[in-house]
Formats: structure tokens, C-alpha cells, sequence
């Protein structure tokens, strides 16, 4: 008799995207644990269990002869007990099945760095323990010394006992334990910070938001859309609703859209959650992310907090996962398995019977048309706590050259200096908003007129002054500007375009004597970020300058102007998405200004100022938005009208990439014959050429996820038969594929 095992080779290879049987006399290996076998050419490798132990109970030879095959033992185990329960596994097989991905891929995407099925788990930090000391019950015939007696009374008055490595009497230490009157336990040391509780005074609901806090609770349906306007309370809903679900015993995941309002939303929750609060983002150590998982996969924390990743969050009994800012395109994974957060949690709905509360004040297009259809329920919040809710609106016309002084700034525009200038008079603060990053978007040779280009993209590298380097923002290639030398042999060079750091030099130029800070991702450190937050929240800082990050789901209530630089920036990206994530970035951004009793001011810069969305975003007329953009999306029929997937091919050689995308043009053209399919493409995506790999897109336009999904489970055929091309399945795609 032996056991017959199923596993998941531990390797990102579409050809082992399938169980392989392995042998085993250990009936303790179960599904979802992780192992250590051999495979091929490897002595060793990490394998993932997909199966319960199989019993044989033949001899292993007969079996072996009986079907023709050699079964390899498994070497060990490596985990004691799973890492994933079976609903996760389900999951896991349902986010593998819809996003077409390798799973094995998507398993990675679920586990921390420490508990991947990868080799290089091993090597990660792994569970940390100490050793702690206790007491046991002292019987009258036990006869201890003045100094034993003394560390006996001082360990018995802990109940959870004392470090070992506290206790300086080791000689009693030493005797009382061979005495039996003590013992020793390793228990697991958690390497996690404490959470500073933010200090915020008890609340009621208001009669508007008690009835969208009772709706989610009686409601049958199981996804919820609560469009909230800016400064509406949304945040108390979410934590009454998690103190509810808590005390029926049951888990709560939320999650948030950028890992720069995590201190943020920690430091709230804690006041109310901080004994079962976790933390997940990606800009955790790798230590910390295990024993976040640990507590979490243990039921000892309840409430977990997290950027996109945290959907897969082991959450014991999950009842409710609320998706705060659900518009932000941060949700959606850039990289396979190009899972989308809110999708997964609509898959955990159905998994786990749990409900999901999507929270925003510009919801997508896509879920407002489902809440609209009775798909999701809707839910409103109409009214905003601040006292002043309507804000002095001035769009700036840069086309206007009288709007701007060259001599003193040709970023910066007469009306916003003005405006800069009366808040700072009224000890007020202002946040500016640049969507880009670094000093300038183009270095340019004063020799031949060429741009500095990334060698491994071949787009234009940004200028960063404060390192003064050259950076690529798609691949992150970097050099000094001191060792950059123009394809003609020149030194000389001039900076075109601005971005975050360009216009804090010149507000520094212009307001010497205000505390200006900046804040875009180039700000890696979470401490840093967490200083500069801390810095406008507390009203030490004057003027704010940053990309998208400042725009979301932050609360200053000294801040009375927001402005944007170069608003119409996003309109131009080539996606179906561009007027909604312009919309979203605007209208959300102007809620920033104005949240506590003071009138806010919202001054907009920008070439098109006539432009709808921009007059619209700028009113946050929402409802208005919504109808103009259903109306465009219906006349070129995108989602919600349609759906799309984009398949995009990827080779070194750009014979090869075009190679192979004909040959995946050529199975879908006989694959979609009489289906309601439209196929565009090969194409030459946005960027074709990236950190040395050529690209081209097939997408796909279509009515019905059934038709479509075997037909891109076909594609995996030439996927075996091309191994040297990669070629990879984004549903759904966000910018990042079109």
C-alpha cells in the first residue's frame, strides 16, 4: 500500500501547467501543503499538492507495471499543514480558469514571499520563535530556595509566563526547571509594528448612512454599490459595518486603492479593531508579509487592511469585503495573472457566500450600468458633512497667453499664483496636481535635436533632477546624466515638458518663505510618506505638489485649494478609459479641497477647457458624466455594451512575435466563425518595444464570456508549440494592454 499524490511543479512553465503523480507512505501530506520533490533534470524543486493522499493499496511495483509508468517519491514535505483551505483552493482554480492564467502563477499571487511555490521561498525569512518560560502549580513537596521561590512568584504572576531571555537568575532559573515546577514553550514572535490608534471620538450614523449600513445587512443581494459623494461619511458606514460583522464572528477585508493611505485607514481602524487589525501591502518586508498571513490564516486577527494583493487574504469565516475609491484603476493587476480585485471578490461572494460593498464617489461606468440593471444593489450618500459644500470653480485657459508671465513662470499660470498667494495669506493650504513625475518627460541633444531614449524601450527617458539620472518609467532603467552621451557623441543637452519636481522648484522660487513638500512615487520609503501626510494633515505644510496619490481618499481639512496642472494629460492615453480616469482623477481630486467648515477653491489648467469632461469633473456632475460617457461607450461599443479581452505576444526576435501572432490570428479567425466575435489586430500596441522585448496585441470584442472562453483556452495549443514567444490573456484590460 502506498499513497498517490497530485502535484503542481513549482515552475512558471506552460508545460507543466497540469498535476504530476508522485508516491508517498506520509498520509499526513495534504492538499494545499507545499513539498519537495524531483523533477526532470532538477534533484530538487518545490511542488504544490493538489490532491489529498490517494490511497493505493496495491504494492507500488504492481501499480507501476499495471499502468505502465514510474512513479518518483516525494523527498518531504515542507509545510506541517496547508497553506490555502479549500475555499481559497477554489478560488485560486476559479481566478486561474477566468483570467486564463497559469495556476501556478495565480497561487503565487495568493501567498506571501516566504510561502510561494518558488525555490526561492526557502530562502525568504521564515517563522520567528522565543522561548518563553511558565509556571505549573507548586505542590507542598517541592522544596525551593529564597532565590527559586522569588523567580517562581515573579514567572507564576505572568499568566502568558516570561521571556527567557528577561530572566537574569539563570542558575534558579536552571534548577527550577529540572524541579518540573516550570516549563518551556517556543511561541511564534510576530516581527509587526504597533499601530499608533488614531484618537477619534465615538460617532452615530446619520439617518442617510444608518440606512445604507441596514440595507447591506438585510439585503439578499450579495454586491452592494454605494456611490457616496466626496466627504459623505463613507468611512463611518465601512466601520460600523465591520464591528457588526465582528461580533457575529465573522472576517472583514478592506481594501484600498493606494498603499499611501494605509497609515491613514490603519491608524482609524485601529481605534476601533487595533487587538485584530492586519496590515497588507506590498511595501511590507518580506518577514512582515508572513507573519501578517500567519495571524490572519489563525483567526487571530479578524479586520485586514490591504492594497490590491489583500483580496486573496486568508480571512478566517469571511463575511464582508468592502473595496473603498472602487473606480481607481490601481485594482486592476498590470502583469499576468491580470486578475482584477473586484472581480475576485465577486468570486469569493460565490465561493464564500460573503458580501461585497463597493464604495465610491465617481463609481466605474461598468458597475454603475450593473447597479443600474439590479446586478448589484445601489446605495447613496448625498450628503457631505462640510458645512460649505459648494467650491469657487476657475478653469484656466493656457491657450490665453495672458493667463501666464513667461518671465516668471510659464508652468505656473497668473490665477493660480494669485490663489496660491491668498491662501497662504489666510494660513490655508493648497495641494497641486501634476500627473507625471521626475523634472522633464524629454532630454533633448542641442547638437542633432534627438531624444535620450531607454536602450532597452526605445521611449523617451525622464529627466530626475534631485539624482540627476535618466529614467524609464516602464523598464526602470537609470543612468546618470554624467555618463549619457547622444547617439552623435554630444554632452549637450535641454529639458522639455515638467513634471512633480519641476513644479516644486518653481513654487519654491515663488513662495521662498512656504513649506512646500512632494510626494509622487518616486517617494519609495513608507516612512517618508507616512512624515509628508502626517506633515498636511497637522498643517505644517503649506502647498502639497504630487501625481494621482494626493488625489485619493485623503482628508485635510485645512486645505482649501486644489489645483491641477495640465489636466487634459490623461484624455490623450489610447484606451477606451481615458475620459473616465480623467473624470475620476479630476472630480476626486477637487474633493479635496473644502472638507472641513471652510469654502474650498478648485482652479484648473489646462488647453482644452472646453472640453466635457474636464467641465464636468471640475462641477463633480457625476450623473451627467455617466449619461455622456454611456452614450460614447454605446456608439463604439465598449463595456458595458461589449466585453474585452486583449492578447498580447512577446518575443525578443520581432520576426518571431510576428510569427506567432499570426498564428493566433489565424486559430481565432476559424475559431469565431458564425459567433458574435470581432477580432482586431496584430497590432503595434502603445509601446512596442520594452526592456528588449517586441510586442503586438490582438484584441477581442465580444457579447457573450461563454462563447469566448473556450475558444482562449485553445490558445494554450500554440502556446506549447511556441515556448521561445510568450504570449499571455488579459480580460478585462485596463490601460495597461491597449
Amino acid at each position: 500500500m502506498f499513497y498517490l499524490i497530485k502535484v503542481l511543479i513549482g515552475r512558471a512553465v506552460v508545460s507543466l501547467d497540469r498535476p504530476f503523480d508522485y508516491w508517498t507512505d506520509d498520509a499526513s501530506i495534504n492538499k494545499g501543503m507545499r513539498v519537495l520533490v524531483s523533477f526532470g533534470a532538477s534533484k530538487e524543486t518545490i511542488g504544490f499538492v493538489l490532491s489529498d493522499p490517494i490511497v493505493i493499496k496495491e504494492s507500488l511495483e504492481e501499480y507501476q507495471k499495471e499502468n505502465n509508468i514510474k512513479l518518483v517519491k516525494i523527498k518531504r514535505k515542507i509545510d506541517t499543514k496547508p497553506l490555502l483551505n479549500e475555499n481559497l483552493l477554489k478560488l485560486a482554480n476559479a481566478v486561474s480558469q477566468y483570467y486564463k492564467a497559469d495556476l501556478i502563477r495565480v497561487l503565487a499571487a495568493f501567498l506571501p514571499p516566504s510561502l510561494k511555490p518558488k525555490d526561492s521561498a526557502l530562502k525568504k525569512p521564515q517563522g520567528k520563535t522565543a522561548t518563553y518560560v511558565l509556571a505549573k502549580d507548586l505542590s507542598e513537596s517541592v522544596v525551593l530556595s529564597k532565590n527559586e521561590k522569588s523567580l517562581y512568584e515573579k514567572i507564576k504572576s505572568h499568566e502568558d509566563g516570561i521571556r527567557a531571555t528577561q530572566i537574569t537568575a539563570k542558575g534558579s532559573l536552571k534548577n527550577l526547571l529540572n524541579k518540573g515546577i516550570l516549563i518551556s514553550k517556543e511561541i511564534p514572535v510576530y516581527r509587526i509594528p504597533e499601530i499608533e490608534a488614531k484618537k477619534i471620538k465615538d460617532f452615530e450614523l446619520t439617518t442617510e448612512q444608518q440606512k445604507v449600513y441596514q440595507e447591506v445587512l438585510d439585503s439578499k443581494k450579495g454586491i452592494f454599490l454605494l456611490e457616496g459623494v466626496t466627504g459623505s461619511g463613507k468611512t463611518e458606514v465601512y466601520i460600523r459595518l465591520a464591528q457588526q460583522y465582528l461580533k457575529e464572528g465573522k472576517g472583514v477585508l478592506v481594501l484600498i486603492p493606494e498603499i499611501a493611505l494605509t497609515d491613514q485607514m490603519a491608524n482609524l481602524f485601529a481605534a476601533f479593531f487595533k487587538d485584530t487589525i492586519s496590515i497588507l501591502n506590498s511595501s511590507l518586508s518580506d518577514a512582515r508579509k508572513y507573519d501578517e498571513y500567519q495571524r490572519i490564516a489563525s483567526g487571530e486577527t479578524k479586520v485586514v487592511l490591504g492594497t490590491r494583493s489583500a483580496i486573496f487574504a486568508p480571512v478566517t469565516n469571511l463575511g464582508l469585503i468592502i473595496i473603498d475609491e472602487e473606480h481607481s484603476s490601481t485594482y486592476k493587476q498590470d502583469n499576468v495573472p491580470f486578475y482584477d480585485a473586484i472581480k475576485v471578490a465577486s468570486l469569493r461572494n460565490q465561493i464564500e457566500n460573503c458580501k461585497i460593498l463597493l464604495g465610491s464617489a465617481t463609481p466605474r461606468i461598468i458597475d454603475k450600468a450593473r447597479a443600474l440593471k439590479d446586478i448589484y444593489e445601489p446605495l447613496y450618500l448625498k450628503t457631505r458633512f462640510a458645512k460649505n459644500q459648494d467650491k469657487d470653480q476657475i478653469i484656466v485657459n493656457m491657450n490665453n497667453p495672458d493667463n501666464y508671465n513667461p518671465q516668471v513662470s510659464s508652468l505656473l499660470s497668473k490665477p493660480l499664483i494669485e490663489e496660491i498667494t491668498k491662501t497662504l495669506e489666510r494660513h490655508e493650504q493648497s495641494m497641486v496636481l501634476i500627473n507625471r513625475r521626475g523634472y522633464s518627460p524629454l532630454y533633448i541633444c542641442r547638437q542633432c535635436h534627438k531624444t535620450a531614449v531607454c536602450p532597452n524601450c526605445n521611449i523617451p527617458l525622464n529627466y530626475h533632477k534631485r539624482n540627476d539620472t535618466l529614467r524609464c518609467h516602464h523598464c526602470g532603467y537609470e543612468i546618470p546624466v554624467q555618463e549619457y552621451t547622444c547617439f552623435c557623441g554630444s554632452h549637450d543637452f535641454l529639458t522639455l515638458g515638467y513634471g512633480t519636481e519641476r513644479v516644486y522648484e518653481e513654487l519654491k522660487m515663488l513662495f521662498p518663505t512656504a513649506k512646500i513638500t512632494r510626494l509622487d512615487s518616486d517617494v519609495s520609503s513608507n516612512e517618508v510618506r507616512h512624515e509628508i501626510l502626517q506633515g498636511v494633515s497637522l498643517g505644517e505644510t503649506d502647498i502639497l505638489v504630487g501625481t494621482e496619490v494626493i488625489a485619493k481618499g485623503h482628508d485635510f481639512p485645512k486645505v482649501t485649494l486644489a489645483s491641477i496642472i495640465n489636466a487634459e494629460s490623461s484624455l490623450n492615453l489610447p484606451t477606451y478609459l481615458a475620459n473616465e480616469e480623467t473624470f475620476d482623477l479630476i472630480s476626486q481630486f477637487v474633493g479635496r479641497a473644502g472638507r472641513a467648515d471652510k469654502k474650498g477653491t478648485v482652479l484648473i489648467q489646462t488647453t482644452v477647457p472646453d472640453n466635457p469632461v474636464i467641465k464636468l469633473a471640475t462641477k463633480q456632475d457625476y450623473e451627467s458624466f455617466y449619461q455622456f460617457e454611456l452614450e460614447e461607450r454605446r456608439k463604439y461599443q465598449y463595456p458595458p455594451y461589449t466585453y474585452l479581452t486583449n492578447i498580447t505576444i512577446k518575443a525578443i526576435d520581432k520576426r518571431r512575435a510576428d510569427e506567432v501572432a499570426n498564428k493566433v490570428r489565424d486559430y481565432l479567425d476559424d475559431a469565431v466563425k458564425n459567433l458574435r466575435i470581432n477580432i482586431y489586430g496584430p497590432a503595434t500596441p502603445y509601446i512596442p518595444h520594452l526592456n528588449g522585448r517586441y510586442y503586438l496585441s490582438i484584441l477581442l470584442k465580444y457579447k457573450s464570456w461563454e462563447e469566448v472562453s473556450p475558444i482562449l483556452d485553445g490558445i494554450k495549443v500554440i502556446r506549447l508549440g511556441n515556448k521561445d514567444t510568450e504570449i499571455s490573456i488579459n480580460v478585462d484590460p485596463g490601460n495597461e494592454s491597449l
